[in-house]
Parts: structure tokens; sequence; C-alpha cells
């Protein structure tokens, strides 16, 4: 079965910033802010990381079976995202809000604008043999 595009195999949804009911948005009142980040897929792992301006990248890598939601916390930043079987590339700019969709075979780096903080959930616990380091800059 043929793979389908790199941007087929990626998705974005802008989470809205909203006082109104919703199962997935973000908010704030005078307590702060809150994030609803997803409502439904089961999450077998969860990590929070951030990233500094001029620190290189976080990803750079695949996952044979993991899909992954990223999701942009706060900052901004910018995502590459190549697929190795079709030599597909893809570039985006990603923001407070933002969150992705990874499917398995798609490879992905991240890098900060400012500072970046976001949340990965996956549908899989971590297996060191599920990841597959790929080298941008030579592929």
């Amino acid at each position: 079965m043929p793979e389908l595009p790199l941007a087929r195999r990626i998705e974005v949804v802008r989470l809205p910033f909203t006082s109104e009911f919703a199962t997935e948005k973000r908010f704030a009142d005078t307590r702060g802010e809150g994030h609803l980040i997803l409502n439904g897929p089961t999450v077998r792992r969860a990590g929070l990381f951030t990233l500094e301006p001029g620190a290189g990248y976080r990803g750079g890598h695949l996952h044979h079976g993991k899909s992954e939601y990223i999701y942009i916390a706060a900052g901004r930043g910018q995502a590459e995202f190549f697929c190795p079987a079709t030599g597909e590339r893809l570039e985006m700019e990603l923001k407070a809000g933002d969150r992705l969709f990874i499917t398995p075979g798609v490879a992905h780096r991240f890098r900060a604008q400012e500072t970046l903080t976001f949340v990965e959930l996956c549908d899989r616990p971590y297996e060191a043999e599920d990841d597959q380091t790929v080298d941008f800059d030579r592929e």
C-alpha cells in the first residue's frame, strides 16, 4: 500500500482560547490559565519539555509504531518533518495552543524561536527499539 502524502500524516489543531464550554480548549480566569489538551484517545506516556532558542533541536527521530500528540503550551518555534519512505519534507511554524498528531514513520524535530514549553502524549509506553534517529541534514 502506498504511503499517504506527508501532509496527511500530520494533523495540526489550534485549540480555541475561550471561556465557553469545550472539551479541548485553552482558557484564562482570575486563577490562571487552563489547557484542556486532549479528550478521548488513550495516553500511555506523557512528558513535559522545554526548548530554548539557539539550543538546537529536540527530536530528530521517527517512531516505527508509536503515534504522538505534541501540544505547544507556550512559546513559538518551528517543526520539521521528513518521510524517509517518500523523501517528502514539510516545515511549519508553531505557537501556543497548537496540537500536532504525528503518525508512525514520520521523522520530526523542533526548534525554538522563543522559549518553547510542550507536552508529548503517546499511545504506548516508551520502547527504545521503536525510535530511529534520522539525520535531517543528510537525508
